[in-house]
């Protein structure tokens, strides 16, 4: 009898996350900073619309931990457990796409935390497994457009992927490096500290210098067709309209639902 139940729990489970994300609309510009550290992973952003989700990952053992930091490693549950394996059910359910009837993808922000070359070459071995539901790339380019776009920051492996015919993976650069135009050519994101470029400031209120740069980086990182983050600015809604009406293309948050709304 309490097979019966589990069985009938597991499938009105699996109906309601169906119906749930087949009434979603996607929000264009929301990055779920360090996801994972929400009490549901990728759930709690999926159920406001994210479409960029930040996943801390640690080569550990042979396995992508993924974790804030190296503490408790062994403890810690892998990319796949708490975001492939459960993304690959949820396109397969909306037929080919996140959301349904959208076909806006997701873009899974994997932060390396060990070495580029190591953790990349990892990647790659776990990210064939669902190469159905994955982007693939010709440097910066798209050759085939599916529901998960991979962008690799942190220790990224440029280098790797310059060497690379395709890849299922671009890189989110450091803003600084958007000079270095060797390096163009697999970026198809550049993302900063805030404290880098502009005051910390509660309210929002930025200087007429400040606006003017943040302007200038803005307009530079789309001359080179190129998008745009800022992680650790003031997280309100004051500081996202500034940013959403200078055009950044995506907006750092941890305060998911009052994003959304």
């Amino acid at each position: 009898m309490k097979k019966i139940l589990l069985f009938f729990f597991l499938l009105l489970l699996t109906t309601y996350t169906h119906l749930l994300y087949a009434q979603i609309t996607p929000l264009e510009h929301g990055h779920a900073h360090n996801d994972y550290l929400h009490k549901r992973p990728l759930f709690d952003a999926l159920d406001n619309g994210f479409t960029s989700i930040e996943i801390d990952v640690y080569l550990y053992k042979n396995e992508l931990k993924v974790s804030h930091n190296q503490g408790g490693l062994e403890k810690k549950q892998t990319i796949e457990q708490l975001y492939l394996d459960p993304i690959k059910k949820i396109i397969e359910q909306n037929g080919g796409v996140v959301y349904k009837g959208q076909s806006t993808p997701v873009i899974f922000m994997i932060d390396f935390k060990t070495g580029g070359s190591a953790t990349y070459q990892k990647l790659k071995e776990v990210l064939i497994h669902y190469e159905n539901i994955i982007t693939v790339y010709k440097n910066d380019s798209v050759i085939h457009q599916r529901a998960i776009n991979i962008l690799i920051s942190g220790r990224n492996p440029i280098a790797d992927l310059l060497k690379e015919d395709t890849s299922m993976a671009t890189i989110d650069a450091p803003i600084s490096t958007m000079k270095k135009t060797e390096n163009q050519r697999v970026i198809t994101r550049y993302s900063s500290g805030w404290d880098n470029y502009f005051s910390r400031t509660a309210t929002g209120d930025m200087t007429a210098a400040e606006k003017k740069k943040l302007g200038n980086l803005v307009a530079q990182a789309h001359a080179l067709h190129k998008q745009i983050r800022f992680y650790g600015a003031p997280d309100g809604p004051k500081v996202w309209r500034v940013l959403l009406n200078a055009e950044v293309d995506w907006i750092n948050t941890d305060k998911l639902k009052e994003f959304q709304d």
